[in-house]
């Protein structure tokens, strides 16, 4: 197994040491789902079935010598959130071709994106179930005529409700009594079991491809003298980032026993945090258009973004 170097940077019953549905019943600000509506469109899934065609395919497609083909599942920091315009057919999704996972394809030696399954707001049950309308991950995974090199997969933030958080924070304040320890309970003592399901769940549908699962970028200053949003306050500041730290360690350790390999963005976005002066993350919005792309990274960022991954993907062959 390889593993990148870098500092650490969202099934049912119960998992460590909570049952997990208890754990998210405690605080009313603690849905998961919110504030997103999960609509399965049985439309796009009857096309899945009779065309045999996977939802989010990018384009089929045969790696030359020296290249790859990639295989992009997880959520939004896969799909592009950040960076419309979106595909218009799986708009629910917010696929983008700005996102990351695309963008190998530009770099040398070029990485070819032959399926693009991720899906904003998707939790570690999209691997299985639909969501906003797409197929279950890994039903598209399989139906690719030939096997990918690479699978890449973000996925976690979701489930550990990071993106409330953020929102909450320009709302009201980024933690609610006791909210910040329940989080991290989640994280540490629940997900951990979650994700290394999830990885050989993954592994089991792709057996021949390399499965490099892809930590969350740090989208808050690392610095209060860097941080120019007034809603965030030092306290709140390093509460994010020790949550987010305290998620890749758990997603890091899981990759690892689940015997995937694992690749840190944690210093991809360095010095362009959302809220400084030269911000490669898009800011927060509680409304419209700019909630969807809140703390996501915009063109810049999913640009470094995947630097990061085009270097471990070829650096560790």
């Amino acid at each position: 197994m390889r593993h990148s170097t870098g500092a650490t940077s969202r099934f049912g019953g119960p998992h460590g040491r909570h049952d997990r549905t208890a754990l998210f019943s405690r605080t009313a600000t603690f849905n998961r789902t919110a504030p997103f509506t999960w609509t399965v469109l049985f439309v796009s899934a009857a096309l899945f079935v009779l065309l045999g065609t996977p939802m989010g395919t990018a384009g089929a497609a045969t790696a030359a010598p020296g290249t790859l083909t990639v295989a992009a599942l997880g959520d939004s920091y896969s799909s592009g959130e950040g960076t419309p315009p979106f595909e218009a057919a799986f708009a629910s999704c917010r696929r983008s071709a700005g996102a990351w996972p695309r963008l190998l394809a530009t770099l040398d030696p070029p990485a070819t994106n032959v399926l693009h399954a991720a899906c904003g707001g998707a939790t570690t049950e999209a691997m299985t179930k639909p969501q906003r309308g797409s197929p279950p991950q890994l039903e598209q995974l399989r139906a690719l005529p030939t096997p990918p090199d690479v699978v890449t997969l973000t996925i976690g933030g979701n489930d550990a409700g990071f993106s409330q958080v953020m929102f909450s924070c320009v709302a009201w304040k980024c933690f609610w009594d006791g909210d910040d320890r329940r989080r991290r309970d989640y994280v540490e003592d629940v997900l951990p079991d979650v994700l290394v399901a999830t990885y050989k769940e993954v592994k089991a549908a792709a057996p021949h491809s390399r499965i490099v699962v892809v930590g969350y970028p740090t989208v808050v200053p690392r610095s209060q003298s860097d941080n120019t949003c007034r809603w965030l306050d030092k306290s709140e500041r390093r509460q994010l980032a020790s949550l987010n730290n305290a998620l890749n360690r758990t997603i890091r350790r899981a990759a690892s026993d689940a015997g995937v390999e694992y690749v840190s963005t944690d210093r991809s976005l360095r010095g362009h945090e959302m809220c400084t002066k030269d911000s490669w993350v898009n800011p927060i919005g509680l409304f419209g258009a700019s909630r969807s792309l809140s703390a996501h990274p915009t063109r810049a960022g999913q640009e470094a973004l995947a630097k990061t991954v085009h270097r471990a993907l070829f650096d560790d062959r």
